[in-house]
């Protein structure tokens, strides 16, 4: 990864003036004899520990960049969040969070009663823990936009005893966030449509 040039305005106190500090020019004009212990000296401390802030900063952005739809936890969080919402009828906030192209083919009240009733299938839940996390690439598919999409299961115990299915869906946006496809519930698990199918209102 080729190295990165940035300038750090320093706050100091008000008798000093704020300097600047670039980082391939300040590597270019120092002596070959100057030891990084007496480098180190030389540098403001304040200086230094905002250097290390930016460079963790620009680190961290890089590397949710290169991850970009990849996190696991991220789509369990993201899932979890929509089974809290359907638990309480908030069906509002997530139509807006809703993939473009359902909310494209479906209207805000369509979205809520269908949820509703799917979510009303389920009963009054007792326990929930997901069982399996799947992405699936969709291109050229009837009906459904290409792009990457996941699937989170979840193995859920009714308070009668029963233990049913429930499959919260996804696509990846543009915006490198999951947006929700659907939600649907199933008295038993097919493996293989999970890896294979997106639930939609």
């Amino acid at each position: 990864m080729p190295a990165r040039a940035c300038s750090f305005r320093v706050a100091m106190p008000s008798r000093h003036a704020a300097p600047m500090f670039n980082v391939q020019a300040f590597h270019c004009i120092m002596k070959p004899r100057l030891s990084f212990s007496r480098l180190v000296q030389l540098i403001h401390p304040l200086a230094l520990r905002t250097l290390a802030a930016a460079c963790v900063m620009v680190g961290c952005t890089n590397l949710a960049a290169a991850e970009q739809g990849t996190s696991a936890d991220e789509l369990l969080n993201d899932a979890g969040q929509v089974l809290q919402q359907l638990d309480t009828d908030r069906f509002a906030a997530l139509w807006q969070d809703a993939a473009p192209f359902v909310k494209a083919s479906v209207s805000a009240d369509k979205f809520a009663s269908q949820m509703q009733q799917a979510r009303q299938s389920v009963g009054s839940v007792s326990r929930r823990g997901w069982a399996s996390v799947t992405r699936i690439q969709y291109n050229g598919a009837k009906g459904v936009p290409d792009g990457l999409y996941a699937n989170v299961d979840y193995a859920t115990t009714v308070t009668s005893g029963r233990t049913l299915f429930e499959l919260v869906s996804f696509r990846l946006g543009e915006d490198g966030h999951w947006h929700l496809t659907g939600y649907a519930a199933r008295s038993t698990q097919d493996a293989a449509a999970t890896q294979t199918q997106i639930a939609k209102p």
